[in-house]
This record gives structure tokens, C-alpha cells and sequence, in this order.
């Protein structure tokens, strides 16, 4: 069930859902059974006239960096940026009420309008958007997790 309007929502082009799903293959093998979640959200998805892939990984004991852009390479040809947002399912789910105001502007973001690429268990993400995972209401943009240079972590 979607929690945005499904007339005006926009399907992923080709190339774009292509390079998703060799993403997705890749961090599989990466992340060795550890990815509870990928998903596909932002403009391209509910604004349109964009190549910008925004997709949220969500991964067991995630230690890294919280975001990460990349721009085209000869191993993920892009026609624009891959900006990749990583969580643990604590923050996905709200740590019981730890979650900062970052992951939770991160996930109002992603109500705005998603499509998810995989979930582990089946109906992981399903579940607790349907649920309303309870994150309340972002006052401060998620300045620090859009990173404008190919690259750059935050």
C-alpha cells in the first residue's frame, strides 16, 4: 500500500532502474546477508524530468558513513548522481524513539513517494510504513546528508 498519490506517481526510467538493480546485486554480495533494505525515493519518483537516483539502504550493524554520492563510473554508468543514505534497521525503525532528527527527516522524505527494491524479510518495509513508524515531524532539512560533490562523504 502506498502513502502517496498513485496517479501522479512516476516510474523509474530504464537506465536508472537498471544501475538500481546492479547496485543492488552488488551490495547483496557486499553486505553478506546483512541488507534488510533497499529503496528507491525522491524526485524521480515524485517529481520527474530527473536522472538523480536517491535510494536508502538499510543495513545490519551499518558503521560507515550515513550518506555517500557518486557520480558515473565505467562499473555503474549513471546519467546523473546516486546519492546512497544508509541506516540500521534501529534507526529505520525508530530505536524506540531514538531516532534523531536526520533520520527523521530522512524518512518523511521517503513516505513522500517510494519504490522499494528488496526487503528482507518479504514485507520488512511494507509492514512498518504501513504501520506508521512513529518519527514525528522534521523541523531541520537534511542538510549534512545532501552532499553535492561526487564522493563526498557526510
Amino acid at each position: 500500500m502506498a502513502l502517496f498519490d498513485t496517479d501522479s506517481y512516476r516510474r523509474i526510467p530504464y537506465e536508472e532502474y537498471k544501475a538500481i538493480g546492479d547496485l543492488m546485486r552488488a551490495h547483496l554480495k557486499t553486505h553478506e546477508g546483512q541488507l534488510r533494505a533497499m529503496v528507491a525515493f525522491g524526485d524521480i519518483l515524485t517529481r520527474g524530468g530527473t536522472y538523480n537516483i536517491d535510494l536508502l539502504e538499510v543495513v545490519e550493524n551499518w558503521q560507515g558513513p550515513r550518506s555517500v554520492v557518486f557520480a558515473s563510473s565505467p562499473e555503474l554508468p549513471l546519467r546523473g548522481e546516486l546519492r546512497l543514505y544508509l541506516l540500521t534497521p534501529d534507526e529505520f525503525e525508530g530505536g524506540v524513539g531514538k531516532a534523531t532528527s536526520a533520520e527523521r527527516d530522512l524518512l518523511n522524505r521517503v513516505r513522500e513517494g517510494y519504490d522499494i527494491i528488496y526487503e528482507s524479510p518479504a514485507g520488512y518495509v511494507r509492514r512498518l510504513f504501513a504501520q506508521g513508524i512513529k518519527h514525528g515531524t522534521a523541523i531541520n532539512p537534511l542538510e549534512f546528508l545532501v552532499a553535492g560533490n561526487a564522493g563526498r562523504q557526510a
